[in-house]
């Protein structure tokens, strides 16, 4: 939850949107803003945790107090309030909501707090069917799971192929830790529409729960939403650097990790060494010198994947030479209790703060993009993005950023300075992506940027997804052959990711350094003959191929050719003689014998 009341709402504008860089783009030009703190049923508050997830038909976008169902253009198919999506009357404090896409039981799976006083709830649930657009009981399950008189804050969500996976803090309200924990409930049988009457909800004892060193408090374990059918579901928390289980502050470098068997078994599994990291301070933003903005403590806030290919997960954490925040990423695989952390690497910036992140990998597992918030003194607010492929060099991005959206002005509701001078506007409190069943390429997200500078909320979420490869390399080994008045052109076809072939072939004709021509043939040629040219002048060629992110650099010149001159017609039929000729008389008949 970590959120406080708003002011009512306020207006809204669009985002300033710009253009992708060569390495990174927008796929089928969908970057759309979703909710805003204007709409009907977004009762102020602040901040959104705005979240989303894609299906095979549909995306499916959570704030805290709404949820909005879009086809995959994405418009807008079926919008509610979270209380009147639950049944309960409005006003009803809802908050923390979390939703993905369950492929290997083709269901959707969310989970939402109740945040306000009183006896404590959270809800678990699922569609079904893989329609979740009928927003009532009509179309999804809902269990309602009481924790007493403890607030059970940060909810965060994930599932194996047989259970759908909470974890969290359990608090004394209004503030006192007590202990994280982690909860399962077994899912239906696919195909199964009817909820179940009595479920069981299952969850961790210990109290307080720790960390595999068996010392330290665990905090804000978060399940994975895996994106396969694998039998154990996995479970990771970043050691708490932000002050929350431990009287100050303190740098950690370890990741706990635990896994959920097919038997509904949790085992502890060993820590993950990682490279130390510290409490990120919070992001100064323009014109907006006493307004900073929360960048969270350390904690991770997603992770998706699967265990095999990859579990991905990430944090906002201090780069301790700029006292800049950097968002740091982890990619984990796992069998059983034996985890490897494969890869890890850094987002930051020379300038800016970079925070509230999410990453994704592709369905395929060929790559990933990650998406994040930057801000600081010279700029406000932006969502901007980056990829990588299985290609690509460990512990990095392909080069390049996409900026999604860029905010107008700076923030500065009522959650900035707020009790007092110096505390940080909310923001976040986290971000969404996950990665698209059918178009395996791409990963889809959502975030926040701000729309005014006024005391009421002014967020708006961005919701997009991601083209998750690059151009192709440039072509090779590029041949001319003189022809006449033309020249036959042969290459060997550029590298490219898989999920992006090329789709077309450009060639360029040069006289000198001069381009003089060009010619597009579809990807499947290797060869094409450029007509049209200049007998007796000299070119050269080269090729660039062409995907759905852009145009490969372009390839290296061919050897120099010269189209050959046209033969001129000459007469073919033999001289006519001066006179007829002479020819000899005929020979007389002999006599015949007497």
């Amino acid at each position: 939850m970590r959120s406080r009341a708003g002011v009512s709402t306020s207006a809204t504008g669009s985002p300033q949107v710009a253009t992708a860089s060569p390495r990174i783009a927008v796929y089928n030009g969908l970057n759309k803003p979703g909710e805003n703190a204007g709409l009907t049923g977004n009762v102020g508050g602040t901040p959104p945790d705005s979240t989303g997830a894609i299906g095979p038909n549909n995306y499916v976008e959570l704030v805290n107090s709404s949820i909005a169902v879009y086809d995959r253009s994405p418009n807008l198919v079926s919008r509610s309030t979270l209380d009147g999506f639950v049944g309960q009357p409005p006003g009803v404090p809802l908050c923390d909501p979390q939703i993905q896409w369950d492929p290997a039981a083709n269901r959707w799976l969310l989970e939402i707090l109740y945040c306000g006083s009183g006896g404590q709830v959270f809800l678990v649930g699922w569609s079904k069917t893989s329609d979740p657009s009928t927003l009532s009981s009509a179309g999804w399950c809902l269990i309602a799971v009481s924790t007493g008189s403890q607030l059970f804050d940060y909810v965060k969500l994930g599932h194996n192929s047989n259970y759908l996976i909470v974890g969290g803090n359990f608090y004394n309200l209004p503030s006192t830790f007590v202990s994280a924990a982690i909860a399962w409930t077994a899912l239906p049988a696919n195909g199964v529409t009817t909820c179940p009457t009595n479920p069981t909800i299952t969850g961790t004892t210990a109290n307080p729960l720790k960390n595999g060193d068996g010392v330290t408090s665990a905090f804000t374990p978060v399940p994975v939403n895996t994106i396969s059918s694998a039998t154990d579901g996995y479970v990771v928390s970043a050691y708490d650097a932000g002050g929350n289980v431990t009287a100050l502050p303190t740098p950690q470098s370890r990741l706990a990790v635990w896994h959920l068997d097919s038997a509904g078994v949790l085992h502890q599994d060993s820590d993950i060494p990682v490279t130390t990291y510290a409490l990120p301070n919070p992001a100064p933003q323009l014109n907006g010198t006493n307004n900073l903005l929360d960048t969270l403590d350390g904690r991770l806030t997603q992770a998706v994947g699967d265990p095999v290919t990859g579990i991905w997960t990430q944090h906002t954490v201090n780069n301790l030479l700029t006292g800049r925040s950097v968002v740091t990423w982890y990619k984990i695989t796992a069998s059983g209790s034996a985890t490897t952390l494969a890869d890890v690497g850094t987002i930051s910036d020379t300038n800016d703060w970079v925070f509230n992140a999410a990453i994704s990998p592709r369905f395929d597992a060929q790559g990933a993009a990650i998406e994040y918030n930057r801000s600081s003194l010279t700029i406000y607010p932006v969502i901007a993005a980056q990829i990588r492929l299985a290609s690509t060099p460990a512990g990095q991005m392909e080069p390049g950023e996409l900026v999604l959206a860029t905010s107008s002005t700076f923030d500065a509701d009522g959650s900035c300075n707020s009790p007092s001078l110096g505390f940080p506007c909310r923001w976040g409190d986290y971000s969404g992506a996950t990665p698209d069943p059918v178009q395996t390429n791409v990963v889809w997200g959502t975030n926040e940027f701000n729309t005014a500078a006024t005391t009421a909320p002014a967020w708006s979420d961005e919701n997009f997804a991601l083209l998750v490869a690059v151009a192709p390399k440039a072509p090779t080994a590029v041949a001319a052959t003189a022809g006449v008045d033309s020249a036959s052109v042969t290459w060997t076809s550029s590298t490219f990711d898989p999920g992006a072939p090329s789709t077309s072939y450009k060639l360029t004709a040069y006289v000198g350094a001069s381009p003089v021509a060009t010619l597009t043939v579809a990807a499947a040629a290797t060869a094409a003959t450029f007509t049209g040219l200049t007998d007796g002048v000299t070119y050269t060629f080269t090729v660039i191929a062409i995907n759905a992110v852009g145009p490969s650099p372009e390839s290296a010149h061919s050897n120099p050719v010269m189209p050959l001159r046209g033969a001129v017609a000459q007469a073919t039929s033999p001289p006519i003689p001066s006179r007829p000729p002479v020819l000899p008389a005929p020979t007389a008949p002999s006599p015949p014998a007497r």
